[in-house]
């Protein structure tokens, strides 16, 4: 006898592909619309489609199923592969911004001449494209050329003079991965979202106008460093600023770390690895103490904080921009924030598609009603159970598609404004920028605590809604779970930063009193009229049109914030609320992402959607979306009477239930709408041509041959035939092992 292969069983009772194949031919949805939804505009949708292309196809940066057999120094051998592939493009990327420069060899003109512009955001959104697009393909990958490029180069960026953006990025070559390689040394053992209170120390010496950095004790011990173990020849160092025995907070410094051409440790500074991680392990994530470390005092980025020095060596000054200063050093972090949510829209779209994909095409069970015994077994995504376990994710998707988008651009326009007026020295715009900037803070904190936990429930539960098949690791959920969840912690503690954030727009409702109005569209629920309303209780709940599925969430902010106020104002802390303030937080996302998609579908120019079922459909995902968390979160909106217990289960959920069979409906094209290459999905359930058992079973077969009669045997095997031919013990023998 032989054993089965893949594409040889009859397939009579199992047509996964069958089913696909039948959804596709039934659509009556204009996928090419909606791929230009999600992807904000046809030059986007067309330059993502080119770099999948290129990532998916380059026999260096190509991913497969044997990605999730490598262990960690495989990972990061490959990785370190990889990132130089990555910086070959970056220096094709930075020619093709610049191609008006043609007489020039642009990289090596922005690293040599003085009047060659400094790079900005737009030069630069080919690669950071790019980057995003490496990321839900291998994510390690993308996080590290995001720390050197994004963390290191945006903490230079955003704290640097004109002068030493050009030196570090431009003339030393880390913006193009050249000369140096970057890392960024912001928490501690002891401190990691507490920034204010890091403990490495940077003192000024002003007899050798230097600077010397040391770590005073363990918790100061630099932690969780990416890139540090065995990659970086520099660090951007938060420290402590010391002059005069004065401690003037934490600053910006840029600290080498190891000699560029032989990567020994320089001295005074020592590195350690932290060793195993749930993911990510092509990162090199590691440890730093300073000893005595000297630096000139020209590597403290100095654009809002400088220490001068009038060449008498004793009396040293610094000179702060107290308007921008205090945001400035958190001005890195932001570049990663805002990509995490972009992040969140790909990474999401990937395991939806997987996991939408499987239950259209897997069978489980025949109907109740089957007296026959004969008929065929149901489709999970007929099962009203299942559709309720995986649509709703769809719908998450989509809904941060146009709020990403919306973050990228505010992004860039306010970091160029913050560059443009700092550089200028133009202290009465600072101000007005300086709003703008706290804003975006606050937004990005918001979408980014939100999403990043939405996705991680995402991956889960659409895990564990593909059964034993999605427990596999070739079908991408277990790696992508443990490689995305960091996205929680890093670069913000997601319950921090929504604590920070509700916060913020606490203080806002609370400026209301004194005249303060939001101009801001993120803010529109604060306008003075609705807030009144509400309160009055001349504005209640309702959903019949279709901006009431994004204004209820405004009246639950509302609300809540009224509550916060009024305990805010007896107990003079917030200590008490945080609970509720979490909530403010994600709620202000969901307003946030729910707005952001009602104006863009609003308005055809924008949305590039025409086609009438198309639209029909997106905006079942709008109120999918909205409906899905009102659910969800129920017990808040009957507590603060936004609706009542029969509203909930006799108007919400009954709309919830009735859009599921619509969207389940087209819910394979809604899927193709992302476009995502088998290549780029790495999981045979969710491969396009739906032949699940055949594309899994390869993988599997591929990656381990079927065991073979002879030698070849696991070492392991004598342990076990020892154990089977092993005698009966006499009682008494068996007493003597418990002694």
């Amino acid at each position: 006898m032989t054993r089965i292969t893949a594409n040889e069983f009859s397939g009579a009772t199992f047509r996964p592909q069958q089913f696909i194949q039948t959804e596709r031919r039934n659509s009556k949805l204009n996928i090419e619309q909606l791929n230009l939804f999600v992807e904000s505009s046809p030059e986007n949708a067309q330059l993502t489609h080119d770099l999948i292309t290129q990532v998916t196809m380059d026999p260096v940066l190509k991913t497969g199923s044997d990605y999730y057999e490598l262990d960690k120094d495989q990972h990061r051998k490959a990785t370190a592969l990889k990132i130089a592939k990555m910086a070959l493009y970056m220096e094709q990327d930075i020619q093709m911004a610049f191609k008006r420069y043609r007489n020039h060899d642009v990289v090596k003109s922005l690293q040599t001449k003085d009047d060659f512009p400094i790079l900005t955001a737009k030069d630069l959104a080919v690669f950071d494209k790019r980057l995003s697009i490496i990321s839900n393909q291998d994510p390690q990958l993308g996080t590290r050329i995001g720390v050197h490029l994004g963390l290191f180069g945006n903490c230079i960026r955003g704290n640097g003079t004109d002068k030493q953006i050009r030196y570090w990025l431009q003339e030393k070559g880390a913006l193009f991965m050249k000369g140096i390689y970057g890392c960024f040394a912001m928490t501690e053992l002891g401190h990691g979202s507490n920034v204010a209170q890091l403990q490495t120390r940077a003192e000024y010496n002003s007899k050798t106008d230097s600077f010397v950095i040391n770590t005073p004790d363990l918790p100061a011990t630099k932690w969780w460093i990416g890139g540090a173990a065995h990659s970086a020849t520099h660090a951007t160092v938060y420290a402590r600023l010391i002059v005069n025995s004065k401690d003037y907070g934490v600053k910006t410094f840029v600290v080498p770390l190891r000699d560029p051409d032989t990567f020994q440790l320089l001295p005074g500074v020592f590195i350690g690895d932290i060793g195993a991680k749930m993911g990510r392990d092509g990162i090199d994530n590691g440890w730093i103490q300073f000893q005595s470390v000297v630096i000139p005092r020209e590597y403290m980025l100095s654009r809002f904080t400088k220490v001068i020095n009038d060449g008498d060596g004793g009396n040293p000054r610094v000179v702060t921009e107290p308007t921008l200063d205090q945001i400035s050093g958190y001005s890195a972090l932001l570049n990663g924030r805002v990509n995490m949510v972009m992040d969140s829209f790909r990474f999401g779209s990937k395991f939806a598609t997987i996991a939408t994909r499987y239950a259209v095409g897997r069978q489980q069970f025949a109907p109740d009603n089957d007296k026959t015994g004969k008929a065929p077994e149901t489709q999970l995504i007929n099962y009203p159970l299942h559709q309720y376990r995986v649509l709703p994710h769809l719908a998450v998707v989509y809904l941060i598609s146009p709020v990403a988008f919306k973050l990228m651009d505010t992004y860039h326009t306010t970091l160029d404004q913050l560059y443009k007026v700092s550089s200028a020295g133009n202290k009465h715009q600072l101000k007005p920028v300086s709003i703008k900037l706290k804003d975006l803070f606050i937004d990005s904190a918001s979408l980014k605590a939100t999403n990043t936990w939405l996705v991680a429930s995402l991956i889960d539960e659409l895990r564990q809604a593909c059964g034993g098949h999605g427990y596999s690791a070739y079908n991408g959920f277990g790696k992508g779970y443990n490689d995305w969840v960091v996205q929680c912690t890093w670069e913000g503690d997601n319950n921090i930063l929504s604590l920070t954030s509700a916060r913020s727009i606490l203080k806002k409702y609370a400026d209301l009193a004194k005249g303060n109005v939001q101009e801001s569209e993120s803010f529109r629920y604060l306008s003075p009229q609705l807030v009144m309303d509400v309160l009055k209780g001349t504005k209640s709940a309702k959903l019949e049109t279709l901006e009431d599925y994004t204004e209820v969430w405004g009246i639950m902010l509302v609300k809540m914030l009224h509550y916060c106020a009024n305990i805010v104002k007896q107990t003079k802390s917030t200590d008490s609320i945080s609970k509720h303030l979490v909530m403010v937080s994600r709620f202000h996302a969901f307003h946030s992402m729910l707005r952001a998609y009602f104006l863009k579908l609003q308005s055809p120019s924008d949305s590039h959607v025409t086609d009438e079922n198309s639209k029909k459909m997106l905006w079942n995902l709008y109120r999918l979306f909205s409906l899905y968390f009102i659910d969800k979160h129920s017990g808040e909106f009957q507590q603060f009477k936004v609706f009542t217990p029969d509203q909930i289960s006799t108007l919400v959920q009954p709309k919830l239930m009735a859009l599921l069979p619509e969207v389940r409906n087209e819910c394979i094209a809604l899927t193709d709408a992302f476009k995502l290459p088998d290549a780029m999905l790495n999981a045979p359930i969710g491969y396009y041509d739906g032949d699940i058992y055949n594309n899994y079973y390869n993988e599997v077969i591929k990656n381990n041959p079927p065991e073979a009669d002879g030698p070849g045997k696991p070492e392991y095997h004598a342990h076990l035939t020892t154990m089977l031919r092993r005698g009966f013990q006499e009682s008494e023998d068996l007493g003597k092992l418990g002694t």
